[in-house]
């Protein structure tokens, strides 16, 4: 959750402003962008506690193919190699990506909580939302302060990978037990 959320603070906080200096949209269409992001994710969301449903024993391999998705994706926008308007399509597919994960996340923490402890490993796991959004733009701030507008997109998708690992870390710790 740490890393996932450090990156949707990277969409949420700067996604605008890259697009705006990146590609020189304008403040109208950035912020559709970022709305459209949101929306997509909220579809994927959905989408996503069907695959979750369908694939129970699969949750850890269903996060990691959507997160490395949505990595490819931001890497994809930090390039600048699709122009304005595809960044902003490719950015919202990311929110698509991202969302169809979601559910799978949710079901790998079920899965890994032992009996009894579901209140501590949901607030340990959810601490890392608020942790995440906290320094993720204490970090790519920096990025977007010296102009490092694809390097902000590029460390995104880095990030997002790192969650890719620790997804299938926990997957392979629970299947175990």
């Amino acid at each position: 959750f740490l890393l996932s959320t450090m990156t949707l603070a990277v969409v949420q906080s700067f996604s605008v402003s890259l697009l705006k200096a990146m590609h020189g949209v304008s403040f109208e269409a950035a912020t559709m962008t970022l709305t459209a992001y949101m929306l997509c994710g909220a579809f994927g969301m959905f989408m996503g506690g069907f695959v979750a449903a369908r694939l129970p024993r699969h949750s850890d391999r269903v996060v990691a193919v959507c997160m490395t998705a949505a990595a490819f994706c931001l890497a994809l926008c930090a390039t600048g190699i699709f122009g304005a308007t595809g960044t902003m399509v490719v950015l919202a597919a990311t929110g698509l990506a991202v969302g169809i994960g979601g559910p799978g996340r949710a079901r790998m923490d079920q899965e890994a909580t032992p009996k009894g402890a579901t209140g501590r490993v949901y607030g340990m796991v959810y601490s890392g939302l608020d942790v995440g959004f906290a320094i993720s733009p204490l970090i790519f701030g920096v990025f977007m302060d010296r102009g490092w507008y694809a390097a902000t997109l590029a460390g995104a998708a880095l990030v997002l990978l790192l969650s890719v690992g620790a997804a299938l870390g926990v997957g392979r710790r629970t299947s175990k037990a």
